[in-house]
C-alpha cells in the first residue's frame, strides 16, 4: 500500500504563508500585517477567512479587551459566517488560538469543511499561531511606544507650565518691587532732599521733623521689601482693604491729597483686586513724584455700581504723550484682573492717570 505524502506542500504553504506576512517592512502598521495574514490563511485554505484577535485593553480603555477583525477570501453566497463568540469561547466552525495559556483569537472559515482542514493541517496552524502571537507582541509595543509619546509630550507640557510659571512670578516680583518699593524709595529721596534744604537755610526744627520723618519711610521701605520677597500682600491691605492701605501709605505725605469715597469704607474686594488697585495707586504717586517733583498729587478713589475707580492727578506741567500710551507695564497689570488704564495730559494742563476695574 502506497503511503500519500502530503508532507512538502503543506509545509511549503506554511513558509509562504510566514514569509508573506515577514516581508512586509518593519514600520507597517500591526493592522496591515493582521490583514496579510487573514489574507494568506484564505488562500492556503482556498476558503473565506475571519481572523478575529482578542486583544489587550488599549490606553484609553475603561476595561476589558478590544476586539479586531480581519477577512480575507470570497465569501459564500450566502454569508453562513457565524458571529464573534463570546470571549473564551470557539464555536464549531472556529479554531481558538492560545500561546502560554492566553487566548489570542480565533479563525472562522466558511466552508466549515476548511476550519476542519486548518485543525488537521499541524503546520498551517503552528504558523499561525506564531504569527497571532508576533502580531500581538507588535501592538503591545505599539501601545507602549504610544504610551511613552503622550507621557514625553505630557513632561514637556509640564516643563512649559513651569517655565511659564516661574515667568510670571519673575514678573509678579519685578513688578511688585517697581510698583511698591520705588515708591518709598522716591519719598526716601523726597525727604533727604527736603532735609538738605532746610539745614542749608540753618532751619534745624524742620530738619529734625523731616529726619523723623525719614526714619519712618525707612521702616515703611523695610516692610514693603520684605513683604514683596516674601510674596505677601501689606499687612494693611491683607487684613484692613484698600482704604485702609493706602490711606496708611499715603495719608501723612505732604505733597499726596487722598479722596475717598465714603462708601468704600470697610468694603472689601477680591484680593488680587485690591492688590492690583493699591499697587497701581502707589505706582501712579510714585511716577507723579518722580517726574514732577513738589507738585501737588491727589488721589481720587471711587465706587458705583459699574466698579472701581481711581484718578491720580498731579499739578506738574504736564507733557505730550504723542500718541504713545505710557506706564504699559501699569496697564497690563490692570488688565489681570480686567481693568483699563488711561493716561491724559499735555502741557501747562498736569497729568491725569484714571484706571477702572469692573465688579
Amino acid at each position: 500500500m502506497r503511503r500519500r505524502d502530503r508532507g512538502p506542500d503543506r509545509t511549503g504553504a506554511a513558509t509562504r504563508m510566514v514569509e508573506t506576512v515577514c516581508a512586509l517592512p518593519g514600520h507597517a502598521p500591526p493592522e496591515r500585517r493582521g490583514q496579510a495574514l487573514a489574507e494568506a490563511l484564505a488562500e492556503a485554505l482556498g476558503a473565506h477567512v475571519s481572523l478575529t484577535l482578542q486583544l489587550p485593553a488599549g490606553l484609553d480603555a475603561a476595561a476589558g479587551q478590544r476586539v479586531q477583525e480581519y477577512r480575507a477570501g470570497r465569501a459564500p453566497a450566502t454569508d453562513r459566517t457565524p458571529p464573534p463568540p463570546a470571549t473564551g469561547q470557539a464555536t464549531p466552525a472556529a479554531i481558538r488560538l492560545e500561546h502560554d495559556g492566553r487566548v489570542l483569537g480565533e479563525v472562522r472559515a466558511d466552508p466549515p469543511a476548511a476550519a476542519q482542514r486548518l485543525r488537521d493541517w499541524s503546520e498551517l496552524l503552528a504558523a499561525t499561531r506564531l504569527l497571532v502571537s508576533e502580531l500581538h507582541a507588535r501592538l503591545r509595543t505599539d501601545d507602549a511606544d504610544r504610551l511613552m509619546r503622550r507621557g514625553a509630550g505630557q513632561l514637556a507640557d509640564a516643563r512649559l507650565r513651569a517655565a511659564g510659571d516661574m515667568e510670571r512670578q519673575r514678573y509678579r516680583l519685578e513688578r511688585d518691587l517697581h510698583d511698591g518699593a520705588q515708591h518709598h524709595m522716591v519719598a526716601l529721596q523726597m525727604s533727604l532732599a527736603l532735609v538738605e534744604h532746610q539745614l542749608g537755610v540753618g532751619d534745624r526744627d524742620e530738619a529734625a521733623k523731616h529726619l523723623r520723618r525719614l526714619k519712618e519711610l525707612l521702616a515703611s521701605t523695610e516692610e514693603v521689601l520684605h513683604s514683596t520677597a516674601t510674596g505677601l500682600l501689606a499687612l494693611p491691605l491683607a487684613d484692613h482693604g484698600l482704604v485702609t492701605a493706602l490711606t496708611a501709605r499715603l495719608g501723612t505725605l505732604d505733597t499726596v491729597t487722598v479722596d475717598i469715597d465714603p462708601l468704600l469704607v470697610g468694603r472689601r474686594y477680591p484680593p488680587e483686586v485690591e492688590a492690583t488697585v493699591y499697587l497701581a495707586c502707589l505706582e501712579a504717586v510714585s511716577n507723579a513724584h518722580k517726574h514732577v517733583p513738589g507738585a501737588k498729587v491727589t488721589l481720587t478713589l471711587r465706587t458705583s455700581a459699574r466698579g472701581l475707580s481711581f484718578d491720580v492727578t498731579d499739578t506738574g506741567p504736564g507733557f505730550d504723550l504723542g500718541g504713545v500710551q505710557p506706564l504699559r507695564q501699569l496697564a497690563d497689570r490692570l488688565a489681570s484682573v480686567g481693568g483699563t488704564l488711561t493716561v491724559r495730559s499735555s502741557p501747562a494742563t498736569g497729568t491725569r492717570v484714571s484706571g477702572f476695574v469692573a465688579i
